[in-house]
């Protein structure tokens, strides 16, 4: 049989504190919060989940993320979401995650939809938003902002100055070609020249 738990256990300050600790590693959702982001570690240790998103509110965090898919083992930054509570949650296995099924509980939780890994700006795509990794900077650009195309979207953005080499999510834009694009050296990233392209890619810097 299992046993009730208590939600009111004591959370850190800097959790609820809600995006200010999003850096935090996940520990147990804090309810007064409509949204709360943390880190999972790499082959973090399983914990119990019941349903299969929604999950209850005291599932723990990074098990319910790998059941979700927005995570793999080697882990990551995650954002949950309070909603309401449902009258049952069904178990199910997804992702090599087994979940338990519960009745009824007064609040749920899901995952914000992970966003994908950054590559090159995909045919026919006016914007994209991705992610790119802790020092994901490793592959060609051409020109000094805007870029071409086919420029590794993560280098062109770590070259901008949109990202660090603690990586994290960017906003890639298609604009029209250019005649030639300059080679230069920014923020530890080198790009190379070429003459004329049909498409270039810019960052929103408004994130």
């Amino acid at each position: 049989m299992r046993t009730i738990r208590c939600l009111t256990l004591a959370v850190p300050l800097a959790v609820l504190a809600g995006a200010a600790a999003a850096q935090a590693t996940c520990g147990s959702f804090p309810l007064a919060e409509a949204s709360y982001s943390c880190t999972c570690p790499a082959n973090a240790p399983s914990g119990s989940v019941w349903g299969s998103g929604p999950y209850t509110a005291d599932s723990n965090i990074c098990t319910a993320a790998r059941h979700a898919g927005v995570i793999g083992t080697q882990g990551g930054e995650v954002t949950v979401l309070r909603e309401a509570g449902l009258a049952a949650y069904p178990g199910s296995s997804a992702n090599g995650v087994e979940t338990r099924t519960w009745g009824s509980y007064a609040t749920s939780i899901s995952f914000q939809p992970a966003v994908a890994a950054c590559g090159v700006m995909p045919a026919g795509v006016d914007s994209l938003t991705c992610s790119c990794a802790p020092g994901a900077a490793a592959g060609s650009i051409w020109g000094s902002n805007p870029y071409t195309a086919d420029s590794n979207l993560c280098s062109a953005a770590r070259h901008a100055g949109v990202i660090d080499a603690a990586g994290g999510i960017v906003t890639a834009l298609r604009i029209g070609g250019l005649g030639a694009y300059a080679a230069s050296e920014r923020n530890g990233v080198a790009s190379r020249s070429w003459a004329s392209y049909p498409a270039s890619v810019v960052f929103d810097a408004n994130q």
